[in-house]
């Protein structure tokens, strides 16, 4: 968990997750929001190379004259990403997917792959948006394609959430013996670590008068 508000980070592993991670601090009430305008979700989506610059510049000039749709497709795509966290959540606990949060990525699913088809990419085909202008829901459509993708895969029991107390964010524990605890050793991870050594050095105390 790292980095200024508008940089993004990417190293969730998948891009739904990605998406997930644009909060900071989620479980305190000193929670950060990352995307607070529609201008902050072309700016992931740029880093998240899931739009090209023609395509952000064209999102940028119809948000600017439509502002009120954007507004809506700014909490649309918010909405969806705390469904995303909601089920994913869950599903790194163990525990079932709450139903609220399961019917929101089910229709945000049912409207992207509305416009989704295939595209031809070298000697392979992709899904994409063909035949579709970049519209106002562009990145909504694909954090949602991406989330129905990893909960219907075999890389589902990887994803954990991390074990920071003040962190939230998820990722994909590709460890060889699937032990990985923290979003990033070099943050989470280290704050943890100082604690438990100041624990231990608090605890080794025991409290006592130093000797004369």
């Amino acid at each position: 968990m790292a980095g200024a508000v508008g940089v993004f980070e990417f190293n969730s592993g998948r891009l739904c997750l990605d998406f997930a991670n644009t909060v900071r601090s989620r479980p305190t009430s000193d929670r950060i929001e990352l995307i607070n305008k529609y201008d902050d979700l072309i700016s992931w989506a740029r880093q998240a190379t899931i739009l090209t610059s023609g395509e952000a510049a064209l999102l940028d000039e119809n948000a600017m004259r439509r502002r009120r749709p954007a507004s809506d497709a700014l909490s649309e795509a918010l909405l969806i990403r705390e469904a995303i966290y909601g089920v994913f959540s869950a599903r790194a606990a163990g525990l079932p997917a709450p139903a609220a949060d399961l019917r929101t990525l089910n229709r945000a699913v049912g409207q992207a792959m509305a416009h989704a088809g295939l595209v031809a990419s070298g000697s392979r085909f992709e899904w994409a948006w063909p035949d579709v202008a970049p519209d106002l829901d562009r990145v909504a459509w694909w954090v949602s394609r991406s989330a129905a993708e990893l909960l219907t895969s075999a890389d589902l029991p990887l994803v954990r959430e991390c074990a920071g107390y003040d962190c939230g964010w998820l990722f994909m524990d590709t460890t060889k013996n699937r032990s990985r605890r923290w979003c990033d050793m070099s943050t989470c991870g280290n704050r943890a670590k100082g604690r438990r050594h100041y624990e231990r050095r608090r605890g080794g105390s025991g409290g006592q008068r130093p000797t004369p």
